[in-house]
């Protein structure tokens, strides 16, 4: 009889162990590539929602700071960090340095980068000997393989983050995203002339931007885990699609706690920005799907003759 109630009590605690095992949630994080902002709205509303946590994700959230010492493929490098929200370009440099990256969700299928300038534009060829503003951290190098491509004479002027130097007219142009610097641009001068702005996925050159990246060794010994990450982000960003004031108060929410200075208004135009640039344009529907490999190609040539790489970096090692 002893023995039988001890054999009760031992299926017990383990099947109460193995429950609690069942609903442990994994441990994640996800490092964006800003500052808190309706760019990552997606996220954060799957956070808030519970998507993550419906796939058994406990996911932290740590921003790049703008005093930030590290950036995202550094942290993720050194293992501070698990998954990071970056370009194909920066992924296609890391993995060229060494660093292994892997591309597992395509979140926007466009670019959003355009360069405003004080004159007229038609086409690259009038950027020629124009001083033009680019960001000091990054994420403008398709605006110089544009350049490159049409042997243009650009002189390139670094800047943190903002409008001022345009706004000043002490630079002839500057790059922007859809999203954000042209936004604040527009309300600034009180418009901008669609004839001072040359787009870039007008010119050959629309090459998706924001996705989901983890090294090859993370994947590896966590590909469910990550499939699950991505699944929650899908239904976090199609969320955003259909419920977007909600969406926005869970995004000031975010800009709040971390005393960013912003307003409802740039984040909402923000949201439709990003929105637009989720939408896939050969099929008109938000479909997350992967570069294209012949863009992808193409885009690895350019940063070779741009000596951004020194060695190709084939599509199936960058796309999962």
């Amino acid at each position: 009889m002893k023995e039988m109630k001890a054999g009760k009590l031992l299926y017990s605690v383990m099947a109460l162990c193995m429950a609690l095992c069942a609903n442990a949630q994994e441990k994640m994080t996800l490092m964006p590539a800003w500052l808190p902002q309706a760019q990552f709205a997606g996220y954060y509303v799957a956070k808030e929602k519970g998507f993550y946590a419906d796939e058994n994700i406990d996911l932290t959230i740590e921003h790049m700071g703008i005093n930030s010492s590290k950036s995202g493929i550094e942290r993720i490098g050194s293992g501070e960090v698990d998954i990071i929200i970056s370009h194909p370009i920066q992924a296609i440099m890391a993995r060229d340095f060494g660093l292994k990256l892997k591309n597992v969700l395509q979140v926007t299928q466009n670019t959003g980068i355009m360069i405003v300038s004080h004159k007229k534009l038609d086409g690259p060829q009038s950027l020629n000997g124009q001083t033009i503003g680019r960001w000091k951290s990054g994420f403008s190098e398709i605006c110089e393989i544009c350049c490159l491509n049409n042997y243009l004479d650009v002189k390139w002027i670094p800047f943190l983050n903002g409008i001022n130097l345009f706004v000043s007219g002490a630079i002839d142009a500057t790059v922007v995203m859809k999203y954000n610097e042209y936004n604040l641009l527009v309300e600034a001068m009180g418009g901008i002339d669609p004839e001072n702005v040359l787009w870039f996925a007008d010119c050959g050159y629309d090459i998706p931007e924001d996705g989901l990246y983890v090294t090859d060794e993370y994947l590896a010994s966590h590909r469910d885990l990550v499939e699950r990450f991505c699944r929650a982000t899908i239904k976090g960003w199609n969320y955003c699609v259909e419920h977007k004031e909600e969406s926005i108060d869970i995004v000031m929410d975010f800009i709040e706690k971390a005393e960013i200075k912003t307003n409802r208004y740039h984040q909402s135009v923000m949201l439709d920005a990003m929105i637009e640039l989720l939408r896939n344009r050969d099929t008109g529907q938000i479909d997350y799907r992967p570069i294209p490999e012949d863009k992808f190609g193409k885009l690895v040539n350019d940063l070779l003759k741009a000596h951004y790489i020194d060695n190709p970096v084939s599509y199936s090692d960058f796309s999962k």
